[in-house]
């Protein structure tokens, strides 16, 4: 009888996770910016870019209320870059760009209802300090059984801006 009782409950455990999605990005969506030089159309290294709030400030991840890494710390993009794999092949660390500045949050983060921008500091002080608004068609949503969609717009815009000097 305890024989049949465990099997009933591991099957049962078994057949009610079939079916769940589940990636490496499960509860994460990303924004992507992309600051070219508006001569040259490269992307610009060498710049600090953080998440701000509609006053200008600096928003910070208190308790991981944003993000599920930094606790505590300023919203800032990393450069993605790229890794070697065992076979040697060379490949952008994040798959969902190449070259550009990331930042990961939470999958509940909705940029337009709080009017959410972020600002770019050139830290070389070549291009002016620039902050643009961020929409929610910015946001890349990666594991999802459903295609979010804000309107007419869907997600996984990166965000271009043309900076000049």
């Amino acid at each position: 009888m305890k024989k049949l009782i465990i099997f009933l409950l591991f099957t049962t455990f078994s057949f009610s996770q079939d079916g769940l999605p589940h990636c490496g990005y499960d509860f994460t969506t990303y924004l992507v910016a992309n600051p070219i030089d508006a001569s040259t159309k490269k992307i610009i290294d060498g710049l600090q870019i953080t998440l701000v709030d509609s006053n200008g400030n600096d928003v910070v991840n208190t308790n991981n209320e944003f993000s599920l890494i930094n606790k505590d710390k300023s919203l800032l993009f990393a450069k993605n870059y790229k890794v070697t794999l065992v076979n040697s092949e060379v490949r952008w660390f994040y798959n969902i760009c190449e070259d550009q500045y990331l930042l990961q949050l939470k999958a509940n983060f909705i940029p337009e209802d709080n009017g959410y921008a972020i600002k770019i500091t050139d830290t070389l002080n070549r291009y002016p300090t620039t902050i643009v608004p961020v929409f929610n068609n910015n946001l890349y949503v990666l594991c999802t059984t459903k295609v979010k969609s804000f309107g007419p717009k869907m997600t996984n815009n990166m965000i271009t801006i043309e900076m000049s000097k």
